[in-house]
């Protein structure tokens, strides 16, 4: 499982005002807690209440919210609006961990999340270190999310997986690590703005939980 990580090109409006780095920040680290805080209220409070949603229809507000989400944050100049965009990501996102999350060991989400922080840490350090080698990834990264998403979408209909491909499990958890990277390096490149700040969080969201998904995926796995 995928979400769609693109559209993040976008610079400020030239007109908009600028804000500190530091403010900067503190703003994008700050909705990106926002997001995750909601989310596991969500898997916490609300499992036992989306669980006894129609699936299609469940399947469909999911759809209409995160597409209406991502385009909103990503062709916004608004910080205001972008915030409500980003918020109609994190809603359904959270609904469907909500729904995945509950059919694993705890001890396999805590290694998940585990995993996550770690790698999340490791590469955004490393974009620091190396941000124009992550800034000029974009294409190979979307080439390669687009190959994986073909995969999920034919091994989600064929049910085909064998052992000697694992490692394509791998591959994906390493392209949205890169993922984290580069969009630390766009954030770093990106005038500082409210909006910008927004609009960073959003992304460094879907790389995380795509990464925390596909992690989970994998733990789960190897435990069974």
């Amino acid at each position: 499982m995928a979400i769609s990580v693109f559209g993040r090109n976008r610079y400020a409006d030239p007109e908009a005002r600028l804000i500190s780095d530091k403010l900067f920040y503190v703003i994008m680290s700050a909705t990106l807690l926002f997001g995750f805080a909601v989310n596991a209220a969500e898997v916490f409070f609300l499992a036992d209440w989306i669980a006894g949603w129609n699936p299609v229809v469940f399947f469909i507000v999911y759809l209409v919210m995160a597409v209406a989400g991502i385009l909103i944050n990503a062709f916004s100049r608004n910080p205001v609006v972008s915030f409500i965009g980003y918020c109609l990501v994190v809603l359904p996102i959270g609904a469907m961990l909500a729904l995945v999350v509950p059919s694993y060991a705890f001890d396999v989400v805590r290694s998940a999340f585990a995993v996550t922080t770690l790698l999340a840490v490791v590469f955004g350090l490393l974009a620091v270190l190396y941000p124009a080698f992550f800034a000029s990834m974009w294409r190979v990264l979307a080439v390669s999310l687009f190959i994986a998403l073909i995969w999920a979408l034919v091994n989600m209909v064929t049910g085909f997986l064998s052992s000697t491909m694992v490692w394509l499990d791998w591959l994906v958890v390493l392209v949205f690590c890169c993922y984290v990277g580069f969009d630390v390096s766009l954030a770093r490149n990106r005038p500082k703005t409210l909006d910008n700040a927004v609009d960073s969080a959003c992304g460094l969201y879907l790389d995380l939980i795509n990464l925390f998904l596909r992690l989970l995926i994998i733990f789960g796995r190897n435990r069974d």
